[in-house]
């Protein structure tokens, strides 16, 4: 396990959810100005921020997973997969348990197979189940990452077993069978176009890209020239996913959903490698700011809970921008200290290890 916490990554975890909360909070926006309508094509990027946040954890969890190997010649699973379920699990089924109890009080219209898809993880596949008739519900619309994420976690551990080469040729064929299996699904399944950057065998390419630079970051010779970039390359690098993405995904009809998705998250994963490669560099220091770092920290409980808040659905004052925003970040501080950091600190504790026979 990786000891010592990236205050970096903290900060691009900042950076993403900031992507995703301008984004979903652009709806309770009364006044927009033609300034706003222009900038939030590029601020309110809750697809950019959604990505950044897959390859990032793909990347994390191989670089774990591969240090394990290395140590012990094997990976511990049954390890793996408790510390995943005391990590995501607690604040998701509270609030999954707040949404429950609010649709017994004010009616939110969520239905019994609705919750269920929520709390099994199988969210991203309700509305491609109901050959696309199926709208979803606002409330755990998010939830469609955590789906796609937790059944990533189920299989790329035992992927991992293959060996280091296996592996990285599988995350290369994964990832450029992505764009081809988006488009054909596209024209073949037409009902069900709203869904493909959701679903595991669609969009896995993202997080596969995260695996794929950490597993080359093994071999000396591509951690070298992932090191050597220099400043112009990096960014010229951050323009595209900023700046140019959005561009040609306004101009372009499934420019996105075709091979957007791709290029963007290949261009994360080499900016990631980077940052893990260069400590001192002036980027990692800018997204060491501690205010980024906090955000950073508490983005998981931020993600879980803004939903409740930034939506025309909610018609109280919590509902209103930009008071939304403030109890969004109330809400996930709350879930943070009070679910997420005690659970943390268990999951880091020799407690999990006794308890459930686990090696440490």
């Amino acid at each position: 396990m990786i000891q010592k916490r990236i205050n970096s990554f903290d900060g691009l975890r900042a950076i993403a959810i900031f992507l995703v909360l301008l984004d979903h909070a652009k709806n309770t926006i009364q006044s927009k100005s033609d300034i706003w309508n222009l900038a939030s094509i590029f601020i309110a990027n809750s697809s950019l921020g959604v990505r950044l946040f897959f390859v990032l954890s793909g990347y994390l969890i191989t670089i774990i997973l591969l240090k394990e190997t290395n140590e012990s010649g094997s990976i511990d699973l049954k390890r793996f997969y408790v510390r995943r379920a005391i990590r995501l699990f607690p604040s998701l089924y509270c609030f999954i348990l707040v949404v429950f109890i609010l649709n017994l009080t004010v009616n939110l219209n969520i239905t019994l197979e609705q919750f269920i898809a929520a709390a099994t993880f199988t969210w991203n596949y309700l509305g491609p189940f109901h050959n696309g008739l199926f709208t979803g519900n606002w409330f755990f619309g998010h939830l469609w990452t955590l789906s796609l994420e937790e059944q990533f976690y189920l299989l790329w551990p035992l992927l991992l077993l293959l060996g280091i080469n296996k592996s990285r040729k599988l995350s290369l064929v994964l990832i450029l069978s992505m764009p081809i299996i988006r488009v054909a699904s596209y024209f073949l399944f037409p009902s069900i176009k709203g869904y493909l950057n959701m679903m595991l065998h669609t969009s896995i390419d993202s997080i596969m890209v995260g695996c794929l630079m950490a597993i080359l970051t093994q071999f000396s010779s591509s951690n070298q020239r992932i090191y050597k970039l220099k400043g112009f390359s990096i960014v010229i690098l951050l323009i595209w996913p900023l700046f140019i993405t959005p561009i040609l995904d306004h101009l372009i009809r499934g420019y996105l959903i075709s091979i957007g998705l791709t290029i963007d998250a290949i261009i994360l994963g080499i900016l990631i490698a980077w940052l893990h490669a260069n400590p001192l560099s002036y980027a990692n220091r800018l997204l060491s700011i501690p205010f980024l770092v906090y955000v950073g920290k508490i983005s998981y409980s931020l993600y879980i809970w803004q939903q409740l808040f930034l939506t025309n659905e909610n018609a109280t004052i919590s509902g209103i921008f930009p008071y939304n925003l403030g109890f969004s970040f109330l809400a996930g501080m709350a879930s943070y200290y009070l679910i997420e950091k005690p659970c943390l600190k268990f999951k880091d504790s020799n407690k999990i290890s006794g308890l459930l026979g686990l090696h440490k």
